[in-house]
């Protein structure tokens, strides 16, 4: 097979495969099941929290920890996802990535409150954060499993979740560190 029909024929299964997601979200997943209804809470409720806890004088420093970690989760849950190691079978809608909710909102909400506290109390942020990514996989994780919101396959588990928690989380502060440190050069 040549390099055009080779692409054209993963056009075509692209398209299906996108034919059924909608489908599958139109019969399971839609505004009249109580997963909508979870997604929507997975999104609303955590933005409220950190809305309300949020230190507003570092509210830069801290959306900045939070939105590495939201980027780094993002490719992460696409790889996992795309490579049927971790599936999102019901999500807030069709159109949105699989997993957005969780990756996108409650993931870095919870991390930034957690990086938040800690810095404004001298607590060791490593212990923190390592604790925060066993404690979020093997509690979220392990209750998103019980009610079907997410599914683990090839050899996935919660484990091995946490140990990827651990390094996009880390990666999210060292890359923090460094954008607080360019801007005290900057002035």
């Amino acid at each position: 097979m040549n390099e055009h029909d080779l692409y054209m024929k993963i056009f075509e299964v692209k398209e299906e495969l996108g034919g059924m997601i909608k489908e599958h979200w139109q019969l399971y997943s839609n505004m009249g099941t109580g997963f909508f209804w979870i997604n929507l809470a997975t999104v609303t409720v955590p933005l409220i929290i950190w809305l309300v806890l949020v230190d507003r004088k570092r509210v830069f420093e801290i959306a900045f920890f939070g939105f590495f970690n939201h980027v780094l989760w993002y490719m992460v849950d696409s790889f996992l996802t795309s490579n049927n190691y971790f599936n999102h079978p019901h999500s807030l809608s069709y159109m949105l990535p699989q997993g957005i909710t969780v990756s996108a909102v409650l993931l870095p909400v919870f991390f930034m409150l957690i990086y938040q506290y800690c810095t404004n109390h001298k607590k060791n942020l490593w212990v923190y954060l390592g604790i925060g990514s066993f404690l979020f996989a093997y509690g979220f994780g392990s209750l998103m499993d019980a009610i079907d919101m997410v599914r683990l396959h090839n050899g996935m588990n919660l484990f091995y979740l946490s140990l990827i928690n651990v390094a996009v989380v880390y990666t999210s502060y060292v890359m923090t560190l460094l954008f607080l440190k360019l801007r005290q050069k900057s002035t």
